[in-house]
């Protein structure tokens, strides 16, 4: 039933919701009750970072740290998805290589240099109810295509949505925004 999870959905050219157009999103849960993803080509502020970091006294954060909006479900929560090699009692796994983390003993670790090498810091996520997502993907709203590990952390954020849909071979400019049925 994890058919979808550790995938990314990329929405269609033809996606009016200003949430998530043009969003890249990867799914973090899937299962018969619904499906949990974070945005992660949607990027905070950065005044909103500091002082989002400030309120947790993270000093020592790479200068191209970024917050991300991860969707509109509990905009107050914040979410660390990561590679595989960091480890709390909170880490859920989303594959071999990535893990999502929430809580604040990952805040602390990341303050202290005991976190993940590689990370992206979310605040919501996107949710979505039994059979929701099935629905939509059937309805055209998005594509579905793998995830990579190097993609999410070394792509820039501007380029994700466009370069996402080169690994199903084309180009999202290319594509129309009707769909139809033959």
């Amino acid at each position: 039933m994890s058919l979808l999870k550790n995938k990314f959905l990329i929405a269609m050219p033809s996606m009016n919701d200003p949430i998530f157009k043009k969003s890249l999103i990867l799914i973090c849960d899937y299962s018969e009750k619904g499906a949990m993803g974070l945005i992660i080509n949607k990027p905070i502020d950065k005044n909103i970072i500091k002082d989002i970091f400030n309120d947790f006294e993270i000093k020592k954060i790479e200068s191209d740290s970024k917050l991300y909006f991860g969707g509109p479900v509990e905009l107050n929560t914040g979410f660390v998805l990561h590679d595989a090699n960091y480890k709390n009692k909170a880490t859920l796994s989303v594959s071999n290589e990535l893990s999502i983390t929430s809580n604040q003993e990952v805040f602390e670790d990341i303050k202290h240099n005991n976190g993940p090498t590689n990370y992206l810091l979310t605040l919501g996520y996107a949710g979505w109810e039994k059979k929701q997502l099935d629905q939509e993907i059937k309805n055209g709203d998005w594509l579905v295509a793998p995830s990579d590990i190097n993609f999410i952390f070394k792509i820039s954020d501007d380029e994700k949505w466009d370069i996402s849909s080169n690994s199903l071979g084309f180009d999202m400019k290319n594509l129309s925004s009707n769909s139809g049925l033959a």
